[in-house]
């Protein structure tokens, strides 16, 4: 009988010890699992699971160089007056708020060289300016955070004008001379554009913007900007008399590239 008991216990051993290494592999087992899990985690998941008003707000900033054609839109005169694009150019930098991983707040300050063709009946004058742009950009971005998306957005602009030939084109252009023509084929032309060395004045608008962005920060640019203001009415004190119906604004077309640092 004792002999039978001792067997017992030794078979009661053993079966409890290998319950236990059973256990001890299961447990080994899910730790091994849990770690593999971990390690194909994606953080970027994570994040966009999470509320992104909670996160912290991003500010970076870049450089920018864009090439331009400018010109006025025309309205109502347009039998009399025609404008021309032609090329110049844009430098400048901007700051980057990141409000949330997919809306940004983006302003701008821009350099630019302007130039178009500007004729008047007959006679057509080779137009420049120097100025500074500064647009406010409202921007969605969409794609791969890490690995390049695509961002447009539209926001205002206002501009301010440091140099131009435009009053010199036009500060000695006096009303009998517009009155009289020398071609007697086409109708005179009564209008006085005496005032229209005002068209170098500031103005402000609408701006559009898409881009791309690569992953290390550089980007491919188009914009398009267009006043609301007529500048043409700045030349509307004309001492009481019958002004041109003429509505101008400025628009230019600009492409180009810039770097942003993250």
């Amino acid at each position: 009988m004792k002999r039978v008991l001792f067997i017992l216990c030794i078979i009661a051993v053993f079966a409890l010890r290998a319950k236990a290494q059973t256990n001890d592999s299961k447990l080994q087992l899910s730790l091994d699992e849990a770690k593999a899990r971990l390690v194909e985690f994606n953080t970027e998941r994570m994040l966009d699971s999470l509320d992104q008003e909670n996160l912290p707000r991003l500010v970076s900033g870049g450089l920018l160089a864009h090439a331009n054609l400018s010109n006025f839109i025309i309205t109502r005169d347009h039998h009399t007056m025609s404008s021309y694009m032609r090329i110049g150019g844009e430098l400048g930098g901007f700051l980057d708020f990141a409000i949330t991983k997919h809306f940004a707040i983006q302003p701008q300050v821009i350099f630019t060289a302007h130039q178009n063709y500007f004729a008047v009946t007959d006679s057509a004058n080779h137009l420049w300016s120097f100025g500074v742009d500064i647009p406010i950009y409202f921007l969605g971005r969409f794609g791969n955070m890490e690995k390049g998306y695509i961002q447009f957005g539209g926001g205002i602009f206002t501009h301010f004008t440091f140099a131009s030939n435009i009053a010199n084109k036009f500060k000695n252009v006096d009303e009998s001379e517009t009155a009289v023509s020398t071609n007697p084929t086409k109708p005179v032309d009564t209008h006085d554009y005496s005032r229209l060395h005002s068209l170098h004045n500031n103005h402000f608008g609408v701006a559009a913007t898409v881009g791309y962005e690569f992953p290390i920060g550089i980007q491919i640019n188009a914009q398009y900007k267009i006043s609301l203001s007529d500048i043409a009415g700045f030349y509307s004190e004309n001492k009481g008399k019958e002004i041109a119906d003429a509505l101008i604004y400025p628009q230019s077309v600009s492409l180009g590239i810039a770097y942003r640092w993250k």
